[in-house]
């Protein structure tokens, strides 16, 4: 079964050694890379039947699970998931949200509501981030749009996993590796586990892979980023982050719907 598996993954660096692997491990699967917010309806018309997918996709329907044990998470900053902001978040009146993001939309959100007791008007936009600061006070960003430069001494940086933790104590799960109903997430857990664990074993070779010859994100920067930003192991402190980062999405997607 686990073999003929149809595989989505999002197509940011920040997955990498959760995918690199897996077509050793499931050498027969079919791995079809895409933007998050492509991937969620992909997984819903049963065209998937795993993807890593935005946290907040858990909520989508209530027969989904998730692989035990792994995830793309952080337990303070992570540099992937930024608020580029002309003022201080408590006196933000509009924020650009990236369209292609799911869980870090929320996220910002929740964070602007619960930590910076604000509420700004939120509106979509589409990298890089020039396009967003260019009609709103802040500007959000996932993934290596993250990593985009920005020579403007007017703009800070607020890192939304140390955000998040500053709220909460708790570290927070961007995503995971969500399995459609009907199929028990147990079953195919040893080769995406296996896989993950040959790349961080394996991490100088993947650092290469995405290293910038300009010399701001090369081996160095993703080694860090690959081993300390960015968590792939989802324990019991990341499953009561999930759980709490749920419960509040849920409350503002009702809201939305409602409003």
């Amino acid at each position: 079964m686990s073999a003929t598996l149809t595989i989505g993954n999002v197509a940011f660096s920040n997955t990498l050694p959760l995918v690199h692997y897996l077509p050793e491990f499931l050498p027969g699967a079919q791995i079809i890379h895409e933007v998050p917010s492509r991937l969620g309806p992909m997984l819903a018309r049963g065209e998937l039947d795993v993807a890593m997918l935005s946290s907040i996709e858990l909520l989508r329907d209530p027969g989904y699970g998730y692989v035990p044990g792994l995830g793309v998470c952080s337990d303070g900053p992570v540099r992937s998931v930024l608020l580029w902001t002309r003022r201080p978040p408590e006196r933000a009146e509009t924020v650009a949200l990236d369209g292609n993001s799911l869980s870090s939309r929320v996220l910002t959100r929740i964070l602007f509501s619960d930590l910076w007791r604000n509420r700004p008007r939120f509106i979509t936009y589409t990298p890089p981030v020039t396009n967003g600061l260019a009609i709103a006070d802040a500007a959000l960003t996932i993934g290596d749009n993250s990593f985009d430069e920005l020579n403007d001494e007017s703009v800070s940086i607020v890192d939304l996993g140390q955000a998040w933790k500053d709220l909460t104590g708790l570290p927070f799960v961007f995503a995971v590796w969500i399995t459609r109903p009907g199929l028990d997430p147990a079953s195919i857990a040893e080769p995406f586990q296996a896989a993950l664990e040959k790349s961080l074993r394996n991490v100088d070779e993947l650092t290469g892979r995405y290293a910038r010859p300009d010399g701001a994100h090369g081996a160095d920067f993703f080694k860090t980023y690959f081993t300390r930003d960015i968590r792939y192991r989802l324990g019991e402190r990341e499953r009561e982050g999930l759980a709490l980062y749920l419960n509040k999405a849920e409350s503002i997607v009702k809201h939305a719907q409602t409003a």
